[in-house]
Order: structure tokens, then C-alpha cells, then sequence
């Protein structure tokens, strides 16, 4: 076992070994962000001792004493016989299913106070931004802007540039969504608009239901009719974001100006209509005096 000199070192060794992202690894200790933990793997901070007895709670194999001062090995004699039982999943499994059934990102990304950023996906990224599910070490090389919205703060969001046509009038392409992460999936809100990262694509359309443990496949719908519903393996999707929030160059129109202006062409075309109509009335009146007099001859 490698030698962990600081504290730090040791929690991240903790999180590898069981096959945990840092965001599921927090979720397990009962935190609603990773925040603290990323803060205490970057040796920012130390950890409290309330911190150190979630950590042996939740991993009850790790021995108190390597954790607490780096001596002997990570796991104590009993339960390091007992590891081959608890042995980690294949990576493919992993990209699916994390600590508990829950679904999570496999980077959170921090700004430079330390303070959870959101990270912006341009259309060109997209591709680079799947594979970082394996390789998380991309998203670093790729060097990808942090937006600050306070209104977006707290839990993982990230912002995601759309592409296409199939959202419209909804979305436009180059419109930027701010998505929250959406760690059950079970929770779900029907006819909601999500953007679903899978193993090959990344889509941003409305989800007709919660989707279930046992589902297959699951549904996605596009606002555009010329579209029709998609539907997809559930075992291929790695994320699904909530989209809580537009960045758009589209300004809406004025609905009260609009209407203005609807009712003053109608109050013009039902002017020249009463015009229309007193010509007409009196053309007819000419016709009918002329048959008159030529009757009168």
C-alpha cells in the first residue's frame, strides 16, 4: 500500500479503493456537496473529528488508526481478508450506478475560493466532455469557462450550449441551458426539459415520466412536432440534468405591443371597409338613378 503522508491523501485512497467519485463518496457521508471533501483532498483544510467518524461509519473496513495517523495498513487485518467479497464493479458498471442506486457526475469542478463552479459545455466540448466520464483528467486539459450565477448556486450545475433544431420554439441553437444534476432519477418531473448525456450523445429534450429501477428504455420528447419521440436504452445513460435556467440572445416580444398593434390594423381594415362600403352604396345609387331616367325616355 502506498504511504499517504497527509490526511487528505489518505480520504482520496479511501474514495479509489471503493470505487466512489468524490461527489458519491460525499453523498454517502451525508453531505448535500462535495465542496468540503474536494477542500479536503486538495489539503485546504483538515478534517473535524465529526468528519473523521462519518468517514469510519461509512467505511467501517478502514483501519482507525491508518486513517487518523497514516500507521499500518488502509484496511484493518480482518476486513483485508474479507476484501476479494467486496471486490469493486467493472468500470462499465460503474459509469451507471453509484452508492446506492444514485446517479452523480464524475467531476465536480471548483473555482478559486474553493467554491463549487459551473462549468460551461460549448457544442465543441461535447464530445470531449463524454469522455471525461473515464478520463476525468480532460476536463482539466480542456480548460473549460466557470460561469457564476448566484441564483444557480448550491447543488452541481453545469451549463450546456444547444445544438439543433428539434426544441424549437423552446430552444434555439447557440441558447445555453443551466441544468441541475439529477441524482435520482426516480425524481423525474413528467414532461419536464432535461439534457441526457449518454454513452455516445448528448441530448437536451422533456422526459414524459420518472424513470424507474426496472425501465429498459426510456422516453425522450423534442417540442418541435416535425420530431418524432426518441427512445433510448436507459443502461446508456451516464447523466440527466434538469434544466433550471436559459442564456439566450432571443429577447421575447413586447405581448402588449404586439396586441396594440394587432388592434389598430383591425380598427384600419374596419375603417376602410365602412369607406368601401358608402362607395359602393353610392355607386348604386348612380346606377339606379340612371335606369330611372332612361325609363323615363
Amino acid at each position: 500500500m502506498e504511504q499517504q503522508k497527509q490526511i487528505g491523501d489518505r480520504l482520496a485512497a479511501i474514495i479509489e479503493h471503493y470505487g466512489d467519485s468524490v461527489y458519491g463518496a460525499a453523498k454517502k457521508l451525508g453531505h448535500d456537496r462535495p465542496t468540503k471533501l474536494y477542500n479536503f483532498i486538495g489539503h485546504k483544510f483538515k478534517p473535524g473529528f465529526d468528519t473523521l467518524v462519518e468517514v469510519l461509519q461509512t467505511y467501517p473496513e478502514v483501519n482507525p488508526g491508518w486513517l487518523l495517523l497514516g500507521n499500518g495498513e488502509m484496511l484493518t487485518p480482518a476486513k483485508a481478508a474479507e476484501e476479494p467479497k467486496t471486490t469493486k464493479k467493472p468500470a462499465n458498471e460503474q459509469a451507471h450506478v453509484h452508492y446506492g442506486g444514485m446517479h452523480a457526475p464524475a467531476v465536480i469542478t471548483l473555482n478559486m475560493a474553493g467554491d463549487e463552479g459551473i462549468m460551461l459545455v460549448p457544442t465543441p466540448a461535447q464530445a470531449g466532455y463524454q469522455l471525461a466520464r473515464e478520463k476525468p483528467q480532460l476536463l482539466k486539459e480542456m480548460d473549460l469557462e466557470l460561469l457564476a450565477l448566484p441564483q444557480f448556486s448550491g447543488k452541481s450545475h453545469r451549463a450546456f450550449e444547444v445544438e439543433g433544431s428539434s426544441m424549437e420554439p423552446t430552444l434555439w441553437t447557440s441558447d445555453v441551458v443551466i441544468a441541475r444534476c439529477v441524482d435520482d432519477w426516480r425524481m423525474v418531473k413528467p414532461r419536464h426539459v432535461y439534457v441526457v448525456v449518454t454513452d455516445e450523445t448528448m441530448m437536451v429534450k422533456r422526459i414524459p415520466k420518472p424513470i424507474q429501477n426496472g425501465d429498459e428504455e426510456v422516453e425522450l420528447l423534442s417540442d418541435n412536432s416535425y420530431f418524432s419521440p426518441h427512445f433510448i436504452p436507459r443502461e446508456t445513460i451516464w447523466e440527466i440534468w434538469e434544466v433550471r435556467g436559459i442564456l439566450t440572445t432571443r429577447v421575447p416580444a413586447n405581448k402588449e405591443e404586439a396586441f396594440e398593434r394587432v388592434a389598430g390594423l383591425l380598427e384600419i381594415m374596419a375603417r376602410d371597409s365602412s369607406d368601401m362600403r358608402g362607395r359602393l352604396l353610392e355607386m348604386m345609387e348612380r346606377i339606379t338613378g340612371r335606369n330611372e331616367q332612361l325609363r323615363l325616355v
